[in-house]
C-alpha cells in the first residue's frame, strides 16, 4: 500500500487550529507538509498556560494533535531574505494554507493577486473570520466569538434561565478542517484536468452557519420555535436529559415516538401510562409538557445508571451517557478503533491524543510523530530549496531565519 496523497508538497502560514489541523490531516495522507512560523513560534505553540497545561518545548502537549507528521521551519517574514525564502517555498509547493489576515499578507507581497501570475499552479487557500465582503471583512474572527457566538449556538442550545455554555477552545475551529481539506483536495483535481490553480476562501462565521444550518430554518419567526427554550419548552419530553439516581446523565433519540411509546413506558415501569394520550403520543405530550417530564425525571431519578443503560440496551434505541471528556479517555470503544493514541512528549511524559477520525482500506494513514520542534528543520529545508551552507548560516545569523546552525 502507498500513501494517499505522496508528492503532493504543502506549505502552512497558520496559527491555533483550523489551518494547522486540516494540514496535520494532509500530513498524516502522505503530504509532505512545511509548517511556517515567525522566529518565536505561532501563538498555539504556549496557548496552554491559560489552562494549566505545559507548554515547554520538550512538553507541549495541546501542540501535538493539531501539528503532528509535519516540518518546521521559523522565518521573519519582515525581512527581505524571509521573504525570499518564503517564496522559495511556494515554488514547489502544491498547496498554499494561510488563516494571516488579508491585510498583512497584502503588505507582505504574499496575497494571492500579488503571486499568482508567479506561480499558476498553485492552490491557495485562505482562511479568514468574517469573509471578504460586508462591514466585518477586516474584524479578527475567533473561535469563540466569531464561530459560536455570532452564529447564535450558545444561545439556541442553552436552556432559558441558565447562563449560555463556553465551548471547548479550538472546537469550532475544528470542524471547518475537514472543509479546508476537502475544497484544496478538489483543485488539486480540477487542476488535474486543467493545468490551473486556485484561489479558495474559507471563513468562521459562514462555517458557523453551515453547520448550524437547522437552527438558521428552526428559528425562524414564522415557524413559532423561540430560542432559547426551557426544559419543558420541548418539541418532544424526550427530548430533555434526564439524570439518574447516583448522578448519571442520559440522552436519548426515538424519533418514531407514537408507535414505541408503549414498550418504552412498559420497560420503564410506567405500565399505568401506556393508553395516557400525554404519554403515548407526542401530539397529547404537549397539552401537559410539564407533567411528563416530571414523571420521567422521577423515573430515571429511582434507577440506577446501569439500570437505565440496560433498559435502553434492552429497547434497542440511540442513547447515551453525557460523558466527562476525562472519562472519554479511558473508553474501550475509543481505543479500539484507534480514535485515540497515547503520544509520548520528549520530556518522557505520555498525554493521550484524538486520532485522525478518517481511516482507508487500501492505503496508508502515517503512525503519528510529535510536533516538529520550532524551527527544527529550517536547516534541511532550505538545502533542499538549494541555499548552501554558508548561506544558511548568514540568513540564520541576520534573523532572516531561524533554527540550529
Amino acid at each position: 500500500m502507498s500513501n494517499l496523497i505522496e508528492g503532493v508538497n504543502v506549505v502552512e502560514l497558520g496559527t491555533h487550529m483550523a489551518i494547522p489541523l486540516a494540514a496535520r490531516m494532509l500530513a498524516d495522507w502522505g503530504a509532505d507538509v512545511i509548517k511556517v512560523e515567525p522566529p518565536q513560534g505561532e501563538a498555539w505553540r504556549t496557548i496552554a498556560r491559560s489552562y494549566g497545561i505545559p507548554f515547554d518545548p520538550d512538553n507541549a502537549p495541546i501542540f501535538q494533535t493539531p501539528n503532528g507528521n509535519k516540518k518546521s521551519i521559523a522565518i521573519n517574514l519582515k525581512q527581505g531574505e524571509g521573504i525570499e525564502v518564503m517564496l522559495k517555498l511556494l515554488e514547489k509547493a502544491d498547496i498554499f494554507l494561510t488563516n494571516t489576515r488579508m491585510q498583512s499578507l497584502k503588505k507582505l507581497g504574499l496575497d494571492y493577486e500579488t503571486i499568482k501570475t508567479r506561480f499558476p499552479r498553485l492552490i491557495y487557500v485562505h482562511f479568514n473570520g468574517y469573509g471578504s465582503k460586508g462591514p466585518d471583512k477586516d474584524r479578527p474572527g475567533f473561535d469563540i466569538a466569531t464561530y459560536w457566538a455570532r452564529a447564535g449556538m450558545p444561545l439556541e442550545w442553552s436552556c432559558r434561565d441558565s447562563t449560555p455554555f463556553r465551548p471547548m477552545p479550538g472546537f469550532g475551529d475544528s470542524t471547518v478542517s475537514p472543509s479546508i481539506v476537502a475544497s484544496a483536495l478538489a483543485a488539486i483535481l480540477h487542476r488535474m484536468k486543467t493545468n490551473e490553480g486556485e484561489f479558495i476562501e474559507i471563513s468562521l462565521y459562514g462555517s458557523a452557519l453551515w453547520y448550524n444550518n437547522v437552527g438558521i430554518v428552526a428559528t425562524q419567526p414564522k415557524y413559532g420555535y423561540t430560542y432559547p427554550r426551557s426544559r419543558y419548552d420541548q418539541t418532544s419530553p424526550y427530548n430533555a436529559i434526564f439524570e439518574s439516581r447516583d448522578g448519571m446523565f442520559f440522552i436519548f433519540s426515538i424519533p418514531y415516538w407514537n408507535s414505541f411509546s408503549g414498550k418504552f413506558l412498559e420497560r420503564f415501569g410506567l405500565n399505568q401510562y401506556v393508553e395516557d394520550p400525554r404519554f403515548a403520543t407526542l401530539e397529547g405530550a404537549k397539552t401537559d409538557m410539564e407533567t411528563v417530564i416530571d414523571t420521567l425525571d422521577n423515573t430515571f431519578k429511582s434507577m440506577s445508571g446501569d439500570e437505565i443503560r440496560q433498559a435502553f440496551n434492552d429497547l434497542d434505541v440511540v442513547f447515551e451517557e453525557l460523558m466527562n471528556p476525562w472519562d472519554v479517555t479511558s473508553d474501550e470503544q475509543a481505543w479500539a478503533n484507534g480514535f485515540l493514541i497515547n503520544a509520548r512528549m520528549e520530556c518522557g511524559e505520555n498525554v493521550v491524543l484524538a486520532n485522525n477520525p478518517m481511516h482507508f482500506a487500501n492505503a496508508d494513514t502515517l503512525p503519528f510523530s510529535l510536533a516538529p520542534q520550532l524551527g527544527s528543520d529550517t536547516a534541511g529545508i532550505m538545502s533542499e530549496l538549494g541555499y548552501d551552507r554558508r548561506t544558511i548560516n548568514r540568513y540564520m545569523t541576520t534573523g532572516a531565519v531561524k533554527g540550529c546552525i
